[in-house]
């Protein structure tokens, strides 16, 4: 019998400081063990700016994705809360825009149902009542992450009449209770958890913004790219690992390892190919991405476990983290399904 074998995979340096991709990985472990919460990073990004353009907060999520999911998933929340915000049309947002770019406090991006609406598949959670100067939101958020006490939540809301608008709120405005975190396989230090509102006031300084369809069209692709940062790095981190152990009996595993290395390759290529062809961004095109980024995180890790043999299973492991890591992926909203389904949708195979 015959076996393939390949060198070791060394994964292409995006750009972030190695002495911060050093701190990452160093505390990867701790994370993982919820002893320290993955929003440590923030304040260090924002000591060299948490602001730069999508394709360098892409490489910068997708690096810090291979050290630890954890750290890559917060800065991912954070930087899309910094979209919504950047994009108000007429809230004053500049102050919390300045504490957000700084890593003072931590962002909130509670649009798993405004996405699911916009794409046909689901409908804004929560209500919202017109009042003097602005409005009374009521509802639950069945899931968010970044949910400390300061943190600033973006959400949608939507009126009797049928009205919908983005809005943020700050952690501790009165009737906001974030629920207590979830037990989960892995990612239990990105403070994820439910959160319910009682009649608590927007006053229309608040209001991101009213055009909710042209709103949620031009953020859309952002937010699904850098997602795809996430998954690649998991991937990349997962495979190059993997590369590692094709000795003896499991250099029988090396040809899936060469396969699926060059598959991620190509994902990564047409990942910053897609960040730089927006806004002109093709639904299809991204959803297959995203779809196909998600499985090849999944399947890298899925191979680096059974290479590592009785060390994967190990929780304290890496290559542990790595495969619980990699099930959080096709849950993560947009779930494996929805995409799947909106996928469908957009060729027109319903």
């Amino acid at each position: 019998m015959t076996t393939a074998t390949i060198s070791h995979i060394e994964l292409e340096p995006l750009g972030t400081h190695p002495d911060l991709l050093q701190k990452v990985s160093a505390n990867a472990a701790a994370v993982d063990r919820g002893e320290l919460d993955a929003r440590y990073i923030l304040p260090l990004l924002g000591e060299a700016g948490l602001g730069g353009d999508l394709l360098s907060a892409a490489r910068l999520i997708r690096e810090l994705s291979r050290c630890d999911l954890s750290v890559g998933f917060t800065v991912w929340a954070h930087r899309m809360t910094l979209e919504y915000l950047r994009r108000a049309a007429r809230a004053d947002t500049e102050q919390v825009l300045g504490q957000l770019l700084r890593g003072e406090r931590p962002g909130v991006t509670g649009m798993a149902a405004a996405f699911k609406e916009f794409a046909g598949c689901g409908q804004v959670e929560l209500h919202a009542a017109e009042v003097q100067g602005g409005y009374r939101i009521s509802g639950k958020l069945n899931w968010a992450s970044n949910l400390y006490h300061d943190a600033v939540v973006v959400s949608a809301a939507r009126t009797d009449h049928g009205e919908r608008f983005l809005f943020f709120v700050e952690g501790t405005a009165e009737g906001v209770d974030f629920g207590n975190p979830f037990g989960l396989l892995g990612l239990n230090s990105t403070a994820s958890a439910g959160v319910e509102f009682n009649a608590v006031f927007i006053p229309e300084s608040q209001i991101i913004s009213h055009d909710f369809e042209p709103f949620i069209t031009e953020v859309r692709p952002t937010f699904v790219l850098l997602q795809v940062a996430e998954c690649l790095g998991v991937a990349e981190a997962a495979i190059a690992a993997a590369s590692t152990r094709l000795s003896g009996v499991n250099a029988t595993f090396a040809e899936d390892v060469e396969r699926l290395a060059e598959r991620i390759r190509n994902l990564a290529q047409q990942h910053e190919e897609s960040i730089l062809r927006l806004p002109n961004a093709n639904a299809v095109d991204l959803l297959e991405l995203r779809l196909g980024a998600a499985s090849a995180a999944v399947d890298a890790a899925g191979i680096e476990v059974r290479v590592a043999g009785g060390a994967g299973y190990a929780k304290s492991s890496a290559a542990s983290r790595r495969f619980r890591e990699a099930a959080f992926i096709p849950v993560q909203s947009p779930s494996e399904s929805q995409l799947r389904w909106e996928l469908a949708r957009a060729r027109g195979d319903e």
